[in-house]
C-alpha cells in the first residue's frame, strides 16, 4: 500500500466515523426529547361536572415547556366532543417539575356520567405542537406504541442507574 493509499484510508476511517458519533450523538438527544415529559389523569367531579386531574411531569434538566390546551375526543379523535383553551394555557412546565393538582381545570361540557368520562380521550399540547393522547378507561395513562413504551421504560433504568452527581 502507497503513502496516499494509507492517508486515503485513515481519512475515509475517521470521516466514517465522526458519521457515526454524530449520529449516535442526534439518536441520544431525540431519545432524550422524545422521553422527558409524561402525562397521565385521573377524573374527578363536582355534582354532574366531570373533569381531568393532570399529573405532568417534564423530566428534562434543562428544558421549560408551555402547556397550551386540552382536547377532548372520542373514537380514536374522529369525534370532537370540546376544545378547553383556557384552563392550562400559557402554564410553564419548569425542568425536573410535577405539575397537575394545582390547575384549575373546566368541567367537560357535556360530561354528566363517569362512563361517558370514561369514553373520552383526553390531548394536552404543548405550545410548540407537540400532543400526548391519554385514553380515558381507567386512570389515563399515555397511549404508547411498543417503541415509545420501551423507550420510556429505558429511560427509567437508566434514571434509577444513574449516579448522582451532587
Amino acid at each position: 500500500m502507497t503513502f496516499w493509499d494509507e492517508v486515503l484510508a485513515i481519512f475515509i476511517g475517521d470521516v466514517l466515523a465522526s458519521v457515526l458519533l454524530i449520529g449516535l450523538y442526534v439518536m441520544i438527544q431525540w431519545f432524550l426529547r422524545a422521553t422527558d415529559v409524561k402525562v397521565a389523569y385521573n377524573w374527578s367531579f363536582i355534582g354532574p361536572n366531570f373533569y381531568p386531574n393532570f399529573d405532568i411531569r417534564n423530566r428534562s434538566e434543562s428544558r421549560t415547556y408551555l402547556l397550551a390546551n386540552i382536547a377532548y375526543t372520542k373514537n380514536d379523535g374522529r369525534d370532537k366532543v370540546w376544545f378547553d383553551n383556557d384552563s392550562i394555557w400559557d402554564e410553564e412546565l419548569r425542568p425536573g417539575s410535577i405539575r397537575g393538582r394545582k390547575f384549575k381545570i373546566a368541567p367537560v361540557k357535556g360530561i354528566t356520567t363517569p362512563q361517558e368520562a370514561m369514553g373520552l380521550e383526553v390531548t394536552v399540547r404543548l405550545q410548540n405542537g407537540r400532543a400526548f393522547w391519554l385514553r380515558g378507561v381507567g386512570p389515563g395513562q399515555m397511549k404508547m406504541g411498543r417503541t415509545q413504551r420501551i423507550a420510556f421504560w429505558l429511560r427509567d433504568k437508566f434514571e434509577k442507574a444513574a449516579i448522582p452527581l451532587e
